[in-house]
């Protein structure tokens, strides 16, 4: 495979990355959010997020879900309904044309406490330039917020908590396991084309049935999040890594 070199947001990472049969069936169906597309989606998907293409934090994100009677769009704590996906769409047509947005298959994200929840991966490189997961989080939804990130109000917490209700003992060490295996497969992936950088924060939503879907991997990951857990062994790490110049 010949070399690309991608300087990308969502959508071109998504698309970079699902030309690797390593990763692919775990990236959800993400294209640029056109009318066109977004209508395509509504009827293969319950939902759809529509994300802007360089956002990061949470910030900008909605969310379209069929309902009896039409489709309802949540923003925030807001929720408005329309009987039709061509009213819904023209809602949002100003802010579609002035910014670059992608519409992403929603994922029926798992619970704790009726919250979702998704989980942050940090993968870092190590002295040999081999990439290693350093850290994993999970981050709890604010109730009736349809993010889950830091700084849009989301709970870090512990992924083993997260997961408790779900998977019983050596089934929950081995998931978790999974995760970060996982998470440093899409991070070499992605490294290919993002070759000098040493940190990916790899985002991974898991569904109602447990399958893992890489959300995003972010080239500039806030390490913030894991000095927010009450062990501090997985901050420390991560500062330890990010010291180590390539």
């Amino acid at each position: 495979m010949k070399k690309v070199k991608y300087k990308m947001g969502k959508l071109g990472k998504h698309n970079f990355m699902k030309r690797f049969n390593a990763i692919n069936t775990f990236l959800p169906d993400t294209r640029i959010a056109s009318k066109s597309n977004i209508k395509t989606m509504i009827r293969l998907y319950e939902s759809l997020y529509l994300k802007p293409d360089e956002g990061t934090g949470g910030h900008g994100i909605y969310k379209i879900t069929k309902t009896k009677k039409g489709y309802s769009l949540r923003s925030g704590t807001a929720t408005r309904y329309f009987n039709s996906i061509d009213t819904l769409y023209r809602s949002l047509h100003i802010l579609l044309t002035k910014e670059k947005y992608v519409v992403q298959k929603g994922i029926d994200l798992l619970k704790h406490n009726k919250r979702g929840f998704d989980i942050r991966v940090m993968v870092q490189k190590n002295s040999n330039n081999i990439l290693i997961p350093t850290g994993i989080i999970g981050r709890l939804a604010k109730p009736k917020k349809i993010v889950t990130n830091y700084h849009s109000g989301g709970t870090p917490l512990p992924i083993d908590k997260l997961l408790k209700s779900h998977l019983k003992g050596d089934s929950r060490i081995k998931y978790i396991k999974n995760m970060e295996l996982l998470s440093k497969k899409a991070s070499h992936v992605l490294g290919k084309s993002y070759r000098r950088k040493r940190a990916f924060g790899v985002d991974i939503a898991i569904d109602s049935k447990l399958k893992p879907w890489i959300l995003e991997i972010n080239t500039e990951p806030d390490m913030s999040i894991f000095n927010t857990l009450k062990n501090k062994t997985m901050y420390k790490r991560i500062l330890g890594y990010s010291k180590i110049k390539g």
